[in-house]
């Protein structure tokens, strides 16, 4: 039998999953750094490296777990890794923080049944 409210909690889990992913992201000070570098333009590691004042090697394991939060893209240009700030990703946080989480609980198709039977739409 269909359990809509199971299927509910597992797009909630999915969406809290991958903003989980993306508050961590964002939890170290350097990975917020490294994404206002990205702001202005696509870097490679070593540039991001020496505009942050930090190892080569510990801004790729910074740009790891922004790649893994998906809230930057990475591809290869030759031999050299170009990393790019996700927009739409980002954009999705900051629409979860504006509505500090509400719009997660809202199920829309129960709204609109509601409105449907009290003759509102």
């Amino acid at each position: 039998m269909f359990n809509e409210s199971k299927m509910n909690n597992e797009v909630l889990r999915i969406k809290n999953k991958e903003l989980d992913q993306i508050f961590f992201a964002l939890s170290d000070k350097n990975r917020r750094l490294i994404l206002s570098v990205l702001v202005s333009q696509d870097l490679t590691v070593g540039t991001i490296s020496k505009m942050i004042s930090i190892s080569a090697a510990l801004t790729s394991k910074h740009l790891k777990v922004l790649a893994r939060s998906e809230l930057i893209e990475q591809f290869k240009f030759g031999r050299t890794t170009i990393s790019r700030l996700n927009y739409a990703k980002l954009s999705s946080a900051n629409i979860w923080l504006s509505s500090v989480g509400l719009l997660d609980v809202l199920d829309i198709s129960r709204l609109e049944s509601f409105l449907s039977d009290q003759k509102i739409i």
